[in-house]
């Protein structure tokens, strides 16, 4: 068992999945360094009132890595660490707004630096016994498939066991680099571990498309960012698509990172954090759980997302962690619930809604959701 004196890295914790992660692992009792980019990113995640509502005092301490790929980035925040989780990776701004001569500088360099000098550093250090890294579905499916441009054989499920082949850049867009990172940093990551057998293991986990509340948005505008955005553009009218419809509770993936920590879990490993969904269901699922929302038109009906059907096998995520998987119904009620509540906080409510969705209505269908890990962190 892992014991609450043992020191558990973290990188990422700024957020989605890592916000999450880090109460996960405070209210467990464990000791944390919060590795992170600058002074700024410390306050942040100490003004948070999740955070402050623990009380977690020398429990959890931070240190600034403000270069991941740098030679050495990560040699002193591994000092003394027993475990560390990886979530930090880059991610698509949401709008192609990267310059595709950029890309590999962007995307594919600091997923893959970032991973392997957090693997070399802890190999030096000599204390780590297990490193959980977040990679994502996308390592595990092709793009094509992802968006359903090449059907899948439906006798042939995604199992954690599945790679999808590196192919350099130039990419078409920013989803498909961001894709090409997770695939790469997963490619070099195991080649590392077969190459060096160091004395620890590595445990990968694979989260769809990460649904939930997000705590590190404060504003409406900001809960529309990552891919909570897919399920609220469809309940602000949208249609646009398709997308995998492979989804997850932020809390299960939180949840799994934390447990992953076990040495129960077997390590060397993939685990998929995902189940099918039928993103046009929200439609149903608000009508039901929000009608007031529905009748004052901060949620509207005539949005449409296509689902991308892909069979998945996640019995071995099952079996290790022993849980099921939380509904798509309550992955989309944690989601609208925080949206809500953002929307409705100001008096100004009228003038929030029209501004947000004004805005949100300038995204083209395809560039709204790109970070699929959720990671989106």
């Amino acid at each position: 068992m892992v014991s609450s004196k043992d020191l558990v890295l973290i990188t990422g914790a700024t957020g989605h999945v890592g916000s999450c992660t880090l109460v996960h692992l405070l209210r467990s009792g464990y000791r944390v360094r919060a590795a992170v980019r600058s002074e700024a990113k410390v306050a942040s995640v100490r003004a948070r009132p999740q955070i402050q509502a623990l009380n977690p005092g020398s429990r959890l301490t931070f240190i600034i890595v403000p270069d991941i790929t740098a030679p050495g980035a990560y040699d002193q925040a591994v000092e003394g660490v027993s475990h560390i989780i990886h979530i930090a990776s880059p991610l698509a701004s949401g709008a192609n707004q990267i310059p595709l001569n950029q890309h590999d500088a962007h995307f594919i360099q600091p997923a893959v630096r970032g991973t392997l000098s957090l693997l070399e550093a802890a190999n030096l250090g000599g204390t780590v016994r297990r490193v959980v890294i977040t990679s994502s579905f996308v390592a595990l499916v092709p793009v094509e498939e992802l968006e359903g441009t090449r059907p899948r054989d439906s006798s042939k499920p995604v199992t954690p066991n599945d790679r999808v082949p590196f192919t350099p850049g130039p990419y078409e867009s920013e989803f498909a680099a961001y894709a090409a990172s997770k695939v790469a940093a997963l490619h070099e990551a195991e080649s590392w571990i077969e190459r060096e057998r160091p004395p620890f293991d590595v445990v990968h986990l694979h989260p769809g498309f990460v649904l939930g509340r997000n705590d590190t948005a404060t504003t409406a505008g900001q809960a529309m960012q990552g891919t909570n955005s897919v399920v609220l553009a469809l309940l602000l009218g949208k249609r646009f698509g398709p997308f995998a419809g492979a989804t997850v509770h932020a809390q299960d993936v939180a949840r799994a990172h934390v447990e992953a920590l076990e040495p129960t879990v077997l390590g060397n490993q993939s685990y998929i954090l995902s189940q099918s969904a039928r993103w046009n269901d929200a439609i149903a699922i608000a009508k039901r759980e929000f009608p007031e929302a529905i009748k004052t038109k901060l949620l509207v009906t005539g949005g449409s997302v296509k689902t991308t059907h892909l069979p998945m096998d996640a019995s071995l995520t099952e079996e290790a962690f022993g849980f099921k998987f939380t509904s798509y119904e309550e992955q989309v009620k944690s989601v609208v619930d925080h949206f809500l509540e953002l929307r409705l906080r100001k008096k100004t409510g009228a003038h929030m809604i029209s501004s947000a969705a004004s805005a949100h209505s300038n995204a083209k269908g395809r560039d709204i959701v790109v970070n699929v890990s959720a990671i989106a962190c």
